[in-house]
């Protein structure tokens, strides 16, 4: 086949570019599929047309014309061109941006001094309740009226042991320093003139004064003669046995002068004999007289002793009676103050300002034991702090003094508020429900200007309140290559 210039055969030109073919391999597919077909239209026409060579294009750019880039090659360009722009920049998000790590708990609101339990410190008896439930009050605002029927009671009857005793106690004082009148105090004095009750008291006090100085002086008297009779009788045995004495001697000189005259002559045996039976028979009376003489005094220091053991029975029983009674007043006045107690607390306060909730106590007549709730009171003027429970596993990221964002969750959702706020409290100790779910309570407060930018939020005790504590920050990177650190470390310990 003839060439004209300016012409080349395509067969020679698709053979003649074997570097161009080597670098377009991917494409050799499709460069043979196009030179079928030119090889078809060439044995038809013979030759093609190239353009003028003027200026004459390279024989690379021939071949750029002649066999075009295949689209696979051309979207493998852009999807890596697409890739490469997007990894970048989320690798750089990635490896520069921090995300602050959160610990997330469920609380509510509550005072910070927390609701108040209204209780009775005794038993008693509801008579009327004066409140209803959700009820604002004041401090000071009865809230219950008590039956107190049975503390009046009470109250009197140790009223009425505190003024007896009272008067008893100065009759026994009276008695102990020996008085023989007995002079009640002025307080006691002042309060029956006051009161005919403990005028009563006192009289019938004064009454005994009297009666038991009669009894004691009666029994000193008998005593007392008793005495004297013994001091008389063993009088009379002295004098009875001094004069026997006195007859003895009186004998025995009659019979010493007769036994010289009897040895004389002069004298009769038969009267010697005589003086000396007579001397015999003194003798006996002075020893008979002596013994009763030492029975008298025995028995006249018998009664004294029986004197000095009165007196001593006598101080000793005033004084276990004192004591036993100024025992008595003591317990009786602990008595009163416990039943003016109760009556002053007929009517239940409330310790201060708040909302009333929980009451538990509603029928008239009811029985309230001591230490029994009646009802609640959610203080008015604590400030608002927010209590919530953690997982036992998230207690090592948290810290008094940590950052918390608080959700309201009482809100709708596009108008749900975050409040900014302070951890103010961990506790020390795991707490365990019935149920046996265990958790750590934390306390958070509310930044001083959370709540200028939010004007339209109220907040109110009880409240649902989502706790976000804020932790450390890290990397999105550092999320997704963490576990698989750790995992990797655990594989090669393992």
């Amino acid at each position: 086949m003839s060439r004209r210039p300016g012409r080349i055969s395509l067969t020679a030109a698709l053979s003649s570019t074997p570097a161009a073919a080597g670098r377009r391999r991917p494409a050799v597919a499709a460069a043979r599929s196009w030179r079928m077909a030119l090889q078809h239209m060439v044995e038809r026409g013979g030759t093609i047309a190239l353009p003028s060579p003027l200026p004459r294009p390279s024989l690379e750019a021939q071949l750029e014309a002649a066999i075009r880039t295949p689209p696979v090659a051309r979207l493998t360009r852009r999807a890596l061109l697409v890739l490469g722009l997007t990894l970048l920049p989320l690798g750089g998000w990635a490896t520069m941006t921090t995300i602050e790590q959160a610990v997330l708990g469920n609380g509510q609101m509550i005072p910070e001094g927390k609701r108040k339990t209204v209780t009775l410190l005794e038993p008693g008896i509801l008579r009327r309740l004066l409140v209803k439930e959700g009820s604002l009050v004041e401090a000071g605002q009865p809230l219950v009226q008590l039956d107190v029927t049975q503390a009046e009671a009470l109250a009197d009857q140790a009223r009425a042991a505190v003024w007896s005793g009272r008067a008893r106690i100065a009759r026994l004082r009276a008695e102990q320093a020996d008085q023989r009148a007995l002079d009640f105090p002025v307080e006691l004095r002042q309060a029956a003139a006051a009161d005919p009750a403990i005028d009563v008291f006192l009289k019938a006090e004064q009454a005994f004064f009297a009666a038991r100085w009669s009894n004691y002086d009666s029994q000193v008297a008998v005593g007392e003669k008793q005495i004297i009779q013994f001091r008389e009788q063993a009088a009379g045995a002295r004098a009875q046995r001094e004069g026997a004495e006195q007859q003895v001697r009186s004998t025995r000189d009659q019979i010493a002068g007769l036994a010289r005259l009897l040895a004389q002559g002069f004298a009769s045996r038969f009267t010697v004999l005589e003086l000396q039976r007579q001397e015999a028979s003194f003798t006996a009376v002075a020893g008979a007289s002596a013994a009763q003489e030492k029975q008298y005094q025995q028995a006249m220091l018998q009664g004294e002793q029986q004197l000095t053991t009165l007196r001593f029975t006598r101080l000793s029983d005033i004084a276990n009676d004192l004591q036993t009674t100024e025992a008595a007043v003591a317990s009786a006045v602990q008595q009163l103050r416990a039943a003016q107690d109760v009556l002053t607390r007929r009517e239940l306060l409330a310790p201060e300002a708040g909302r009333v909730t929980n009451i538990q106590m509603f029928t008239p007549g009811s029985s309230i034991a001591g230490g029994q709730p009646i009802l609640d009171l959610v203080p008015a003027a604590d400030r608002l702090v927010v209590e919530g429970q953690v997982l036992p596993s998230d207690i090592e990221q948290v810290a008094v003094g940590q950052k918390a964002n608080l959700r309201l969750t009482a809100y709708r959702m596009r108008e749900l508020p975050v409040l900014s706020g302070r951890v103010t409290l961990v506790a020390p100790d795991i707490t365990t429900q019935q149920s046996g779910n265990q958790y750590y309570t934390i306390r958070a407060e509310l930044e001083p200007d959370a709540l200028q930018h939010f004007p339209e939020v109220k907040l109110f005790a009880g409240m649902p309140v989502e706790i976000y504590v804020l932790g450390e920050k890290r990397t999105p990177i550092s999320y997704f290559w963490t576990p698989i650190r750790h995992a990797a470390r655990r594989a090669f310990r393992d």
